[in-house]
């Protein structure tokens, strides 16, 4: 049976766990407006008198109509085509690197803010002394008239930014959280969000409750998950009862998550078979962070209905989390009936991550597929990975160093070097413990036996 080379297998678990941070971080991907103002060197407005350089290395020479900070004192200012860094957000002034293109127009006013340049990843790359923050939010945007809203906007939050007094600074962000418009206040909301502004609680359920645009309302809900102030859990209950929007639903139920809410897991439960699939997906993404063994009832009657092969994974996975008799029976089960090897995956992901050590003796048991031979013939290469990679996990996660050392030893003997290479890593992680002089030397000879990667 060939195998997969080990860099696959890594990129493979790399990818979930960017998943995983992906699901958790990728409304907040995109920084307020605020947070850039504050983070850029300046702000200026500019009209470009003219181009020049080569293709993929022009530059912008432009004249500075207005310097909002006082930065950039020169009349003009030249701007690269491409640049290459932007802020991550909040007070840091670390940067996110790679290469976008930026397109200016001869003859156009533009609003620009800058910051001190970076090498960029393209060679051809102008190097100027500023270039253009234009990531996430789209701030480089061309100004037709004095009145442009997203300029007003800029100046109000550019006022707030200036404002010496933290307290002084989120007053005047939550002025704007029920302003006319609906940029205003969306942008007012993240920035009171990188804040961590404890004290915008109560106008964020306000606006979740009462903002007539779902993006308001999503911004909102989804701020509610980062603040602890009391009542934030009973309120997004409340409102995900009545919300209309699917896209805000699916931010209350992340946000619930979050707070670890168990009180929301009987409502959780009850939506799901009326819900579409991404909302299910995010209901069985908030359960475990609930903890409340009294649904495994409703989950095994949803395992039943339920044919979608990502959902029955994660409800077994739930409920292996779980050790009330009913959920042990099903997991013991699921691993000595079910066909399926990545199904037998979950309730082992499920032990491991609520530490459970009882069913140990079946992870020795389920180990031996990966060098059984009779396995290897009628299961293939994907499903017996699907089983194997996270089973050396638990056991390193769940075994004595002894009990580790004894079941990964046959491991050598896998044909399948992805797996093999797995469980030198983890005998690896075993020596770097406080164990006896016997069993490192033990682990060190087992070692020896694994065939070279």
């Amino acid at each position: 049976m060939k195998s997969l080379p080990i860099i696959h297998i890594v990129l493979i678990f790399l990818l979930s766990f960017l998943l995983i941070q992906f699901h958790l971080n990728a409304q907040f991907a995109s920084l307020s407006w605020y947070t850039l103002i504050k983070q850029a060197s300046d702000i200026v407005i500019i009209k470009v008198d003219r181009i020049e350089g080569k293709k993929y290395g022009e530059k912008a020479i432009a004249h500075v109509e207005r310097s909002f900070k006082g930065v950039v004192q020169s009349d003009s200012v030249e701007l690269p085509f491409v640049y290459s860094t932007w802020p991550l957000g909040g007070d840091t002034m670390q940067s996110v690197s790679e290469s976008i293109p930026i397109y200016f127009k001869t003859g156009k006013r533009y609003t620009a803010l800058l910051q001190k340049w970076h090498p960029s990843f393209n060679p051809h790359a102008a190097e100027t002394k500023y270039e253009v923050i234009n990531y996430p939010k789209g701030c480089l945007f061309e100004i037709t008239d004095g009145k442009n809203p997203r300029l007003l906007e800029m100046e109000q939050l550019l006022n707030a930014a200036d404002e010496n007094d933290a307290g002084a600074r989120i007053d005047s962000l939550l002025s704007f959280v029920h302003s006319d418009g609906r940029e205003v206040r969306t942008d007012a909301i993240e920035a009171l969000i990188d804040l961590k502004a404890e004290k915008a609680a109560e106008a964020f359920v306000s606006v979740l409750r009462n903002d007539t645009d779902k993006g308001v309302r999503y911004s909102a809900a989804h701020g509610l998950g980062y603040l602890h102030s009391d009542g934030i859990v009973n309120a997004l209950v409340e409102c995900l009862q009545k919300e209309k929007s699917e896209n805000v639903r699916y931010i209350i139920i992340s946000s619930l998550g979050m707070h670890h809410a168990k009180i929301a897991a009987p409502l959780l439960l009850g939506l799901y078979e009326s819900e579409g699939y991404n909302i299910q997906n995010e209901i069985l993404e908030s359960l475990p962070s609930m903890g409340d063994s009294t649904e495994v009832p409703s989950l095994l009657r949803l395992f039943l209905l339920d044919h979608d092969r990502q959902h029955r994974h994660a409800m077994v996975q739930i409920i292996a989390s779980f050790h009330t008799s009913e959920a042990d029976s099903f997991s013991y089960d699921v691993l000595n009936t079910e066909e399926s090897y990545w199904l037998k995956a979950a309730v082992i992901d499920g032990w491991r991550e609520s530490g459970y050590t009882k069913g140990f003796d079946q992870l020795v048991k389920w180990a031996s597929v990966a060098f059984d031979p009779s396995m290897l013939l009628s299961k293939s290469q994907a499903e017996i990975q699907s089983l194997e990679i996270p089973l050396i996990y638990a056991v390193g996660n769940l075994g004595t160093p002894q009990q580790v050392a004894s079941t990964l030893k046959p491991f050598a003997n896998c044909t399948d070097s992805g797996i093999r290479q797995m469980a030198v890593l983890a005998l690896k992680e075993e020596m770097a413990k406080n164990i006896s002089q016997e069993l490192r030397k033990e682990i060190e000879e087992e070692l020896k036996g694994f065939p070279s990667q």
